[in-house]
């Protein structure tokens, strides 16, 4: 007899199939000036960039939806986990927006605000130019699924939050 699959079987049984983003390749231009308007954050003299803006591809953007439904599934139950994965999927921009650890809390707090800082300036960018964003710090995973998925070193970097931009496909 094959194992009884119950209501849960969508999400733990695998990653969803592969679906095209509701914009090819989402304003390419606009986001390269809204990353160029977060390095013009002012850093102390001699401090290197403390933040890293990972620009997900369509693969990687499914992939981090899906561990973050699976994450309000364990938290809320399947339904709210499958509208949220379907709205994620809806999403043409992510950015997932890191700040440099350091084993000196004082200082890991200063680069953390440098970081914000700079994430409100290439939201602001974006905005200029017409084009939506969202900022939710619910996405920040301390997970090394997460970290792989967005190509990150969990040993350097903390999550800080998802930077989503564009417009999402009409339902």
């Amino acid at each position: 007899m094959p194992p009884r699959m119950d209501s849960f079987a969508p999400l733990l049984v695998a990653p969803p199939p592969p679906r095209p983003p509701a914009e090819p390749a989402p304003h390419e231009a606009a986001l390269r000036r809204a990353l160029d308007a977060a390095r013009g954050v002012s850093l102390d003299p001699g401090e290197a960039e403390v933040w890293r803006f990972h620009v997900l591809s369509a693969e990687a953007a499914r992939t981090v939806a899906w561990l973050l439904a699976r994450r309000i599934e364990e938290t809320t139950g399947l339904e709210p986990a499958m509208a949220a994965l379907d709205q994620m999927r809806s999403v043409p921009g992510w950015v997932v927006v890191a700040a440099r650890r350091d084993a000196d809390a004082e200082r890991e707090a200063h680069y953390r605000e440098r970081t914000l800082t700079a994430v409100q300036r290439a939201s602001l960018q974006l905005w200029s130019e017409g084009i939506r964003t969202g900022w939710s710090t619910e996405m920040a995973l301390e997970d090394p699924a997460f970290y792989e998925a967005a190509r990150m070193d969990m040993d350097t970097e903390v999550v800080l939050g998802v930077l989503w931009f564009g417009h999402a496909e009409k339902r």
